[in-house]
């Protein structure tokens, strides 16, 4: 691997004088550098909004004494800037920990001296703008040729490539060369006075092989399509339904409703509603909710990249690795970073995130997902007698704190004596996600298994995640619609 020159201006001796300036006053350091550099293309009813290429370089340094943390930021990776950052990061830590009520020490890690980097069939950096700008311009033309109801498209094309450095003090040393891309389409059609919109993405990290998978190449046509037949759906009834819940509405929930209270900051901040349930019943028996961000899932998908939310480490050098969250029901697991790993006297499990090296990393998701079982999508259906077949995601609200959600789906299908009927749109999910674990009656087979990508927001981060599920049923769930 070729590493890039400003990254090798951190070399052993510098690092030998960070020791001996940390030594006795703090006790614990990190280091993450960045050099990351990308494209951007950002187009609405075939006009460019944005073209645009990138350079960033960032470097974060982290202290640590006694439950205070001091943090510093740095735009360049000179060697006399890094050590001022450096002792700047030392004087913070000390301040805070004078000041904070939490007293606690950072369970020390073996150190880590690895290199990786991704597999790219065609590396990013060697495709023209050009072709990237035309590549773009074809999903809009497809979307806005797709139908005379279409009104309105948009298409954003992002790439990144970036080369990490993590150091810290118990001597690890990982150098990550990473590269990214995500297509993004959205569709607006109007028929009288009635508007209605769909939105898609492929994203992974990998190359630009990508944007030319089926999957990709299909995207706009897919989008505006999905569009255009919600301009004719209906809007339900009101009540309490049995709902059939697609791999995406139920990823959705997974991450949003549930996800989010397994967070241990959550949890330590008296934010999550399960707090102290480690150990208990939470859910039907046969649920399983894992977390697993590790590399190489891409193949069970039949991708040729990675899952846009894996990754090879944290943001704190600690390795991704499988989490199980729900075990046949009951809650086993939080996700944790090294803050709250140490807190709660557990290791860490490779959830600390951050969105770049210049903000501090968090306790986030990576892929998140309800494991399948054997119910065919067929034979759920069949299997319900009056229900409403609920597909994909649109938006929604959750609230960690209490458990409770509310989700818009993008389109639905009323069953009426275990058959798919009219297609309906507007069909809002509300209730309690503990109540909603506990009412699943079926949970799908691994042909109805699949994932989606976006990015999540948190404490003004958003970073790259995956979630996926099965087909699943969910008994007296309350349903609302416009009607």
């Amino acid at each position: 691997m070729e590493i890039s020159d400003e990254l090798k201006e951190i070399d052993e001796n510098l690092i030998k004088q960070l020791n001996q300036i940390a030594k006795e006053k703090v006790e614990y350091w990190d280091i993450r550098t960045e050099v990351n550099n990308g494209t951007s293309l950002d187009f609405n009813d075939q006009k460019s909004k944005e073209i645009s290429s990138f350079e960033i370089i960032n470097c974060g340094i982290r202290a640590f004494k006694n439950g205070g943390w001091g943090f510093s930021v740095l735009k360049d990776l000179k060697r006399e800037s890094i050590k001022l950052g450096f002792q700047k990061a030392m004087k913070l830590a000390c301040l805070s920990e004078s000041l904070c009520k939490v007293k606690f020490n950072i369970n020390q890690r073996d150190p880590l001296i690895v290199q990786y980097q991704n597999s790219r069939k065609k590396k990013l950096d060697d495709i023209d703008i050009e072709d990237k700008i035309k590549l773009v311009k074809e999903h809009e033309q497809i979307a806005s040729n797709y139908s005379s109801y279409v009104k309105n498209t948009r298409t954003i094309y992002l790439d990144g490539h970036s080369q990490t450095l993590f150091l810290n003090s118990s001597g690890s040393k990982i150098i990550q060369d990473l590269s990214f891309l995500r297509l993004f389409c959205l569709v607006y059609t109007k028929k009288n006075d009635t508007i209605q919109s769909s939105v898609n993405s492929v994203a992974g990290i990998g190359g630009y092989e990508i944007v030319e998978t089926d999957e990709a190449i299909n995207l706009s046509k897919k989008t505006a399509k999905e569009a255009v037949a919600l301009l004719d759906a209906k809007s339900p009834v009101g009540g309490k339904f049995t709902i059939i819940s697609d791999p995406k509405l139920t990823g959705t929930i997974i991450h949003e409703a549930f996800g989010h209270s397994c967070e241990a900051d959550l949890v330590l901040n008296n934010e999550s509603i399960l707090k102290d349930k480690i150990g208990e019943k939470i859910a039907s028996e046969g649920v399983n909710i894992i977390d697993n961000p590790t590399l190489g899932q891409g193949r069970q998908f039949n991708l040729p990249y990675e899952l846009f939310g894996s990754y090879f480490i944290d943001d704190e050098g600690i390795p991704s690795e499988k989490t199980i969250i729900i075990e046949n029901g009951i809650l086993k697991n939080y996700l944790h970073n090294l803050e709250t790993s140490s807190r709660m006297n557990v290791p860490p499990n490779g959830h600390g995130r951050a969105s770049i090296s210049s903000e501090r990393p968090q306790v986030r998701m990576g892929f998140s997902y309800l494991e399948p079982k054997d119910w065919s999508l067929e034979d759920i259906v069949e299997d319900t007698k009056d229900g409403i077949l609920c597909e994909d995601f649109q938006y929604g609200y959750t609230d960690p704190t209490s458990g409770n959600f509310q989700f818009k789906c993008r389109f639905s299908y009323r069953i009426k004596d275990g058959e798919k009927q009219e297609i309906m749109r507007d069909v809002a999910l509300s209730g309690m996600i503990l109540e909603a674990l506990n009412k699943i009656s079926a949970i799908g087979n691994k042909q109805t298994f699949n994932y989606s990508v976006g990015m999540c927001g948190k404490g003004g981060q958003r970073i790259r995640v995956c979630d996926g599920a099965p087909y699943i049923r969910i008994e007296d769930i309350t349903v609302g619609g416009l009607n």
